[in-house]
This record gives C-alpha cells, structure tokens and sequence, in this order.
C-alpha cells in the first residue's frame, strides 16, 4: 500500500494553526491526513487516547510531515510525538521554523533529531509542500 498526503504537526492551541491547514486542504487541494485540525478547539476532542490512535494512523499512512514551529511554541509536546511517529514509519519530514534559532552544539530549543537523515529544513510552507499530494 503506498502513502499518500501529508500530515501536518503544529501547536493546536493557536486557533490560527488549524485554520491554516484546513485552508491548504479544503481551499488550496493538498490531501492533508491531520484530522486534528477539524477539532482543535477547546474541549472538542471528546476521546484523548481515540485521537492518538487516529494520530497514529494518520501519520504511518502519510507520505509526508510538515512539522510547522514558530519561538513562541516551545516546548513542544504532542507535536514531537508525532514526528517520532514519522521517523519509525520511515516517513520524510520538513520542517519549517520561521525565526527558530538552534543553539549550534545542542540544537535547543528543536534536539538533536533534526539532525536525522530523513528530516529537511525548508523557509516556507509552499517550499515543505512541494511535490506533496492534491487532492482529485
């Protein structure tokens, strides 16, 4: 079976966030698989560890995730869960990080697993989107 579209990590918290990915998928055609961005909101997500396990599968069945960071979202938490997920899976991902300085030895605030041969930095979302899935 092969993977197809792209997930994308990002703070949830910032109602800006999902707004955004539900317009690269429902305006913009990309086949975005994060089906967290539709229930983002406070109190929304009724089943936690439903969600995780959707997470879950979401990801493995990806072909591609866009970790979307800015300096104020640190620390990261479920979004790192994620990118772990890619990486097990074998999964590319870009990450974009606009105004995010790495420490040089530590690579704080990210870690060391940017460092990881399938991870890419890119300066723009159209720049990590490209190539990715569009929905038909």
């Amino acid at each position: 079976m092969t993977n197809v579209g792209t997930y994308i990590a990002s703070r949830a918290s910032n109602p800006e966030r999902p707004a955004a990915w539900r317009r690269l998928r429902d305006v913009d055609g990309y086949k975005i698989t994060s089906s967290w961005i539709d229930e983002a909101g406070p109190g929304q997500t009724v089943d936690l560890g439903a969600l995780w396990e959707r997470i879950e599968s979401e990801v493995s069945g990806s072909e591609l995730l866009v970790l979307y960071v800015e300096p104020k979202d640190f620390p990261l938490k479920g979004a790192l869960v994620e990118v772990g997920m890619a990486l097990a899976h074998r999964i590319p991902i870009r990450v974009v990080a606009p105004g995010v300085v790495l420490e040089p030895a530590s690579l704080r605030p990210m870690g060391s697993w940017v460092r990881h041969p399938l991870v890419t930095f890119c300066d723009t979302m159209d720049e990590a989107l490209e190539g990715a899935t569009v929905s038909m």
